[in-house]
């Protein structure tokens, strides 16, 4: 959750066969007494038959959802939109690899699970781009979103601001880390790590780092 937003996986969509007035008694499917006893009491409630529409099952549990303001998890499908934050291929989100064995293309990051996104921007460190040709780049995440701060501007707009990416107009590179900063490391001490590893790698001299 974030600056009050929360996120929501859609679980499917059903439609209303019959409704009616509902006098506070035993429902004829509810097996949960605790929703009876929260609502018991209240003017205007209404009992809902419904039935699970077949046509939304192949996106059960696949589409994670932006939740403004939760107020109650079923919401009527014409009153309001919601905005999509992830289209997962499978239902399971496959477990994150770890940071040592991360590896992904630019152009694929918009599409990572959203539990990747979050450990990936709750550190930072040193990382590498890798061109099609082969050819390599040395960076260093050290602002306050971690590695997807830095890899997001990439996604935007290909070079992030670096002069060589930019003239080579090269935007789908392949993207890993070499090292991550602990805690209280300070932003001057994540920028020498950068430097180590241009050094280590010949980035400088045979890569696509400028300085």
């Amino acid at each position: 959750m974030a600056n009050g937003d929360a996120t929501a996986l859609f679980v499917g969509a059903t439609r209303i066969l019959d409704r009616w007035a509902w006098d506070g008694g035993r429902l004829p499917v509810l097996r949960d007494d605790t929703i009876i006893e929260t609502e018991r009491g209240r003017q205007g409630v209404e009992a809902f038959d419904l039935e699970w529409l077949d046509t939304f099952e192949p996106y059960t549990e696949r589409i994670l959802i932006r939740w403004r303001g939760p107020i109650a998890w079923s919401q009527w499908a014409h009153r309001g939109e919601r905005e999509i934050l992830e289209l997962r291929i499978d239902a399971r989100e496959p477990a994150f690899p770890g940071f040592s064995a991360f590896s992904e293309r630019v152009a694929n990051l918009a599409f990572i699970p959203q539990a990747w996104r979050a450990a990936l921007g709750s550190v930072r460190g040193v990382y590498l781009l890798v061109a099609g040709d082969g050819s390599q780049y040395v960076g260093s995440a050290a602002g306050q979103d971690g590695f997807m701060g830095r890899w997001d501007a990439y996604a935007a707009n290909g070079h992030g601001g670096n002069v060589i990416l930019r003239q080579r107009g090269d935007r789908d590179y392949a993207v890993s880390i070499l090292e991550i900063a602990s805690p209280d490391m300070s932003r001057d001490e994540i920028i020498a790590r950068e430097v180590f590893w241009k050094q280590k790698l010949g980035a400088r001299a045979h890569g696509l780092n400028a300085n």
